[in-house]
């Protein structure tokens, strides 16, 4: 199984080339890149050059030795969802260009946020709807580019009260509905590991692994929390149980990546560059014992 790092953990503070070789020098396989900064106009893949700035990262990367196993498409487009011309000449082009973006990048799964702009606890039907076109007009651009559509498990807070509550494929019953409906090669389930615990059920990150099953889940975001807040931590600095955790991936035999969303702010910025390699180190020893687990618990043949 592959062991994939997000960009934020070197990328954004060292540069592409000296990040690449310091995750391949930790013992990473792999990064996950972000695209969030697509939600500007001005960011550098919205801007004339953008195929070649991505062809030249992946040079970046295939010199280093690292893969571009997975990348999460721009998401904080704000009011742009429910305004008709900001979605369509704006939003939609851009997750489209992302998706491409993605392909050049060598990225074999793309993580889209399913829309949740409205609050939904009264809405929930509504942003199916929305969901269901949303995902199905990207279908064929996906196609086209040779990569996967990931729907990720999301959360959002109470307009009232402030507090985290359900949202879009927060739970399993749903999450499998959006997965089913679609009913493409193309749409896959990436489960964020974090989002699980924040929401106040019964279900646990192992359950809902359980309840995507084979199939459905082939990407994950690998995080860990105190169960109030999204911190983004390396696993075991939270309270999620990655013993049952990494037991369910390998009874359904998941096939997927093991890729963290342990951003910077969560753990690397804070630690000076002398110290910066074994800090990686570690998070590589981490997500090494969670594949060992898994691969421990996959059924015999």
């Amino acid at each position: 199984m592959i062991l994939s790092g997000h960009m934020t953990m070197t990328v954004c503070r060292y540069g592409y080339e000296k990040g690449f070789e310091m995750m391949k020098t930790a013992g990473f396989d792999a990064m996950d890149h972000s695209l969030e900064g697509m939600t500007s106009a001005t960011d550098v893949f919205q801007v004339e050059g953008w195929r070649e700035h991505a062809e030249n990262i992946r040079k970046m990367a295939d010199a280093a030795g690292i893969l571009i196993n997975q990348t999460h498409a721009p998401f904080s487009f704000g009011k742009k969802y429910g305004e008709e011309a900001a979605f369509r000449e704006f939003v939609v082009p851009t997750i489209k260009r992302s998706l491409e973006i993605s392909a050049i990048l060598g990225a074999k799964t793309v993580v889209v946020h399913p829309m949740q702009h409205l609050t939904y606890a009264d809405n929930a039907e509504t942003l199916f709807e929305l969901n269901m076109a949303y995902y199905r007009e990207l279908i064929p651009y996906a196609k086209e580019y040779g990569v996967k559509i990931a729907v990720e498990n999301m959360w959002q807070k109470d307009p009232r009260r402030g507090c985290i509550v359900h949202s879009v494929c927060s739970q399993p019953e749903e999450f499998i509905r959006y997965i089913d409906t679609l009913d493409s090669e193309q749409i896959v389930a990436c489960l964020d590991t974090g989002h699980v615990g924040l929401i106040a059920r019964k279900e646990e990150a192992h359950d809902l692994v359980r309840a995507l099953g084979h199939d459905r889940l082939q990407a994950l975001h690998v995080h860990d929390n105190d169960y109030q807040a999204d911190h983004h931590r390396l696993p075991y600095f939270g309270k999620i149980n990655w013993v049952e955790f990494t037991k369910a991936l390998g009874e359904i035999d998941y096939q997927g990546d093991m890729t963290y969303e342990t951003g910077g702010r969560a753990f690397f910025n804070a630690v000076d560059d002398e110290f910066m390699p074994t800090a990686m180190e570690y998070a590589v020893k981490v997500g090494r014992h969670l594949i060992e687990m898994t691969d421990r618990n996959r059924p015999q043949k």
